[in-house]
């Protein structure tokens, strides 16, 4: 991380495990540096991936872009009731999954050792 930077915001990408290989190719790429915390949640426990970036508040907008533009939802068929109580083929349902949700804080002070 160049030492001339000044990080004034934290953005935590949340992103499922599907689009993170591409985005941390795209995020390297143009320069931006992040850690990546991976674990399991959400109605369907698919593996999701957060992204944390610290940047500089000139380059937000470009990192969102690069965000929206690599994170794509998609439709996923999951059953509606738990299998083990249901003899036989289970009724599915449409859900969304993927793409990306984008928190964004503050950053008082960044100090890099």
């Amino acid at each position: 991380m160049n030492a001339t930077v000044s990080i004034d915001r934290l953005v935590i990408a949340v992103v499922s495990s599907q689009d993170v290989g591409d985005l941390a190719q795209q995020l390297i790429h143009n320069g931006f540096y992040f850690t990546r915390v991976t674990s399991h949640g959400g109605l369907l426990s698919d593996e999701i991936v957060s992204l944390l970036v610290g940047i500089n508040n000139s380059r937000h907008q470009a990192l969102l872009d690069l965000i929206g533009r690599c994170c794509h939802t998609r439709v996923k068929y999951v059953p509606a009731i738990d299998n083990s109580a249901f003899q036989g083929q289970p009724l599915m349902i449409e859900a969304e999954v993927g793409g990306a949700i984008i928190y964004t804080c503050e950053v008082e002070q960044f100090v890099q050792y």
